[in-house]
């Protein structure tokens, strides 16, 4: 088991964010979470990565509680084996958007640099970026900002994406591109648990949650 999630709960006031949630997450399965602005899915997801703690319940990577871990060693978890993309994602503004992706190699050195830089060319090609690749962020666009962001939560070849709505500044075009690429990695064995609006990316996955009141209110496809 990868990831275990128990009884998740998270409390801001007397009204829970996110209720009782359980489920499980196998290398290479591909979890969507759908539901409406509110229901609490970007709060799940900021607490699997570790960015929040739970009021209750247990979230297990490779068998290790996140909660019994410190900031460090949850720095380095998600440097290493999380791969992650935020709906407002944060580009380093002075380096250049090859720069930006290439970031995380810096801090795991899990590859060579030359097999980095092989990385990093087909993750710009692939996305189209590879003609602005010089680029900095205040000269790009939303979208590019996006596609950055997410070339840059793989080139670690992570063991699981957290990504929140990673097609929500794309256009159809790119939407496209970028769920051949969350396809081609998952058939490599990356897990992946997306959060997002867009049902053509959703029905690529294994397994759809509906997410309401902070609540899985039923399965939609799969386990």
């Amino acid at each position: 088991m990868l990831l275990r999630v128990h009884n998740l709960v998270k409390r801001y006031t007397e009204e829970a964010a996110v209720q009782s949630v359980s489920f499980d997450v196998n290398q290479g399965d591909y979890v969507a979470i759908i539901g409406p602005s509110g229901s609490g899915k970007t709060t799940l997801l900021s607490l699997l990565t570790g960015m929040l703690s739970p009021t209750e319940g247990d979230i297990l990577y490779d068998n290790r509680r996140l909660s019994s871990l410190n900031q460090r060693e949850l720095a380095e978890i998600r440097a290493r084996d999380f791969g992650l993309v935020f709906q407002f994602s944060e580009l380093v503004g002075n380096l250049s958007i090859r720069e930006n992706i290439l970031l995380p190699g810096l801090f795991t050195r899990k590859f060579s640099n030359a097999e980095y830089q092989r990385k990093c060319d087909y993750l710009l090609g692939h996305l189209k970026l590879e003609s602005i690749q010089h680029m900095i962020p205040r000269e790009l666009s939303g979208g590019q900002i996006q596609k950055t962001a997410i070339a840059r939560a793989l080139i670690n070849e992570p063991s699981i994406l957290l990504a929140d709505e990673p097609s929500g500044d794309l256009d159809p075009e790119n939407s496209y591109l970028v769920q051949l690429l969350l396809n081609e990695f998952n058939k490599k064995n990356l897990s992946i648990i997306l959060v997002t609006h867009d049902m053509k990316l959703a029905f690529d996955a294994q397994t759809i949650y509906e997410m309401k009141s902070g609540k899985f209110d039923q399965v939609i496809k799969g386990k």
